[in-house]
Order: C-alpha cells, then sequence, then structure tokens
C-alpha cells in the first residue's frame, strides 16, 4: 500500500503543473467559471490517471510478492500471471522460469533422497539377515517385528518419521546377536547364567553399532531398550513407565508377540488365542497398556476375512521369549 500511495501521490503532483498553467491562462482572460470547470475536470482526470499508473504498477508487483512468498514456503512450481510487454511482464517471466526450475530440481531431490532412503533399508535388511543366518529359528523375524511394529505405530497415531524409525527398529533391534555365539542362540536347553549374561548384552552391543550411524538415531533408543519393562524390570537400564523410549515399548510388545507366534528351540509356536493369552498377562508388567490395546486392534485388523494374524506378527528373542514363557 505504501507504494501505490507513492505512486498516487507522484502522478497527482505531475498533473499539478499542467492544470496550474491552464488555471493561469484562463484567469489571465478573465474567464473564471471556465477556470473552475477546467481546473476541476483536469484534477479528476489527473486522479484518474494516477489512480490507473499506480495499480498498473503495484498490481504485478504484488502478485510477484506473493509469488515470492510461496516460493520460500517451498511451494515450488508457483507462476505469477502479469501481462507480457512491461518490463514488469519481464520480471514475471523471469519469476516463473525460476520457479518451474525449482519446481524440477525439488522433485528431483526428492526422488534421490527416497532412493537413497531405500538404499538405507536394504543395507539395514542385509544386516538383519546377517542375524538371521546365524539362528535359523529367527529366519523373518526382524522383517516381521518391523512391519508389526509399524502398524502399531500407525494405530497409535505416529507421525511418518517415527513410522519410519519403528520400520529401522525392528529391522535392528537384535542387531547385537551378531557377537553372541550361534551354540547359545541355538540352544534348547536353558541357558546358564553366563550365558544369559551374554545374550542379555545384546541391546547394549546393538546400540554401539547403531549409535555411529546418523540416519538411524531415532531407531537407537529401540535398540537398546526393546528389553525393558513396563514395571521396571527389565534389562540393560532397568527403566519403566514414560521412561522407556515409544519406539522402545513398541518393538517390545511386536518382539513378544513374534516370540510366541514362531518356533523356536525352545518352545513351539502357540496359535493367536495361547498368544493373545500371554500378551494378556504381560499388560501392565512387561507391556505398556496403551500398546497392548494398539498390538490387539491391529491383529483384530490381521484377523479380518483374509488375513490370519498368528505368523505375519513381529518381534521376539531367545531371551525374551523365555523370559515372556516364565
Amino acid at each position: 500500500m505504501t507504494l501505490r500511495r507513492t505512486l498516487l501521490v507522484l502522478a497527482l503532483s505531475a498533473s499539478a503543473a499542467p492544470t496550474a498553467l491552464v488555471a493561469a491562462l484562463l484567469a489571465r482572460e478573465g474567464r473564471m467559471d471556465v477556470e473552475v470547470a477546467a481546473v476541476a475536470g483536469a484534477l479528476a482526470l489527473a486522479i484518474a490517471l494516477a489512480i490507473v499508473v499506480a495499480r498498473g504498477v503495484t498490481g504485478p508487483l504484488a502478485e510477484c510478492v506473493n509469488g515470492a512468498l510461496e516460493i520460500a514456503r517451498g511451494r515450488f512450481g508457483r507462476e505469477v500471471r502479469v501481462p507480457a510487454g512491461t518490463e514488469l511482464g519481464d520480471l514475471a517471466y523471469a519469476f516463473n522460469h525460476m520457479s518451474r526450475e525449482l519446481a524440477s530440481y525439488d522433485a528431483e531431490n526428492q526422488r534421490l533422497i527416497a532412493a537413497l532412503e531405500r538404499g538405507y533399508l536394504d543395507t539395514i535388511r542385509s544386516l538383519a539377515s546377517a542375524i538371521d543366518a546365524k539362528d535359523p529359528y529367527m529366519r523373518g523375524h526382524a522383517e516381521r517385528v518391523a512391519a508389526l511394529a509399524v502398524e502399531i505405530g500407525r494405530e497409535l497415531g505416529l507421525d511418518p518419521d517415527a513410522l519410519a524409525a519403528l520400520e529401522y527398529a525392528g529391522v535392528l533391534h537384535d542387531i547385537g546377536k551378531i557377537g553372541i555365539p550361534d551354540a547359545i542362540l541355538a540352544k534348547r536347553c536353558p541357558l546358564a547364567p553366563g550365558e544369559m549374561a551374554l545374550v542379555r548384552d545384546h541391546p547394549r552391543i546393538g546400540a554401539e553399532i547403531v549409535a555411529g550411524v546418523e540416519f538411524l538415531r531415532a531407531a537407537l533408543p529401540a535398540v537398546r531398550s526393546h528389553h525393558e519393562r513396563w514395571d521396571g524390570g527389565g534389562y540393560p537400564d532397568g527403566l519403566a513407565g514414560e521412561a522407556i523410549p515409544l519406539v522402545a515399548r513398541i518393538v517390545n510388545a511386536a518382539d513378544t508377540w513374534d516370540a510366541c507366534t514362531s518356533d523356536r528351540p525352545y518352545q513351539p509356536a502357540f496359535d493367536a488365542s495361547g498368544a493373545e493369552a500371554i500378551l494378556d498377562g504381560l499388560r501392565g508388567t512387561q507391556i505398556d497398556p496403551a500398546v497392548h490395546d494398539a498390538l490387539l486392534a491391529v491383529l483384530r485388523r490381521r484377523a479380518s476375512p483374509g488375513v490370519v494374524p498368528g505368523g505375519a506378527g513381529p518381534a521376539g528373542e531367545p531371551d525374551g521369549e523365555r523370559a515372556a514363557s516364565g
């Protein structure tokens, strides 16, 4: 508005000189009646022209400013509509060209980011496969945990970044087992105290492996804390309740479900109803009640026609499963 007022004043000032000249000439001839009418007409014309000029300049400029603000907000590709044939039209043409180029660059960047994220996920899936190769009973476990953890996260209304962290965490939660002897992981009888201590060290080992990878930062709490219990009786840090990161609480529930519904050296798989009974007993002790309820909601959906909840659930590991089954 300041520019428009300035242009209006300048246009009126520019028209004042000829208007005053006409008034002076008429006054010399003694034609005051004609003078008044002429001056009034000249002023009216000057005002009209000033308004037209002001709008003609400030309108296109305002359009360009609005377009620039849209670009600043990340809405690339926004174009302004300014008639060509003037310097302002040339400015608008250059702006539209820039906007189209930015939209093209943004689309390419998004494509590259998506490809990079897929590469990241493929890499961590390869790491998870290394764990599966150590223990045939664990084959597919990490993928199932990741899938179920993401579904629980959606049920809880988590945002896309949190869901991505859950996927990474589900795939990598057992990565620390890469440092545990195969004979211990596949042992069919109860573990000796020293062996159990080794197994229980895998969250710490996994956290150390993941800690140096920036894009896995959001998954790190679940890798370290997925064996913490809601009542504080878990490991490695003895966290309880809300002090346990939400991603870890979700992976814990998914891990336990998969432990119950998969064959393991020390325990055959439970059917869906048997596994749900076990999880009901862990609600409020091992498992966060809100996460437990979200898990059950996901399982109910999976049990709808055409979907069987038992084999597609996620998450479990020898020590966790042994603990869950007493």
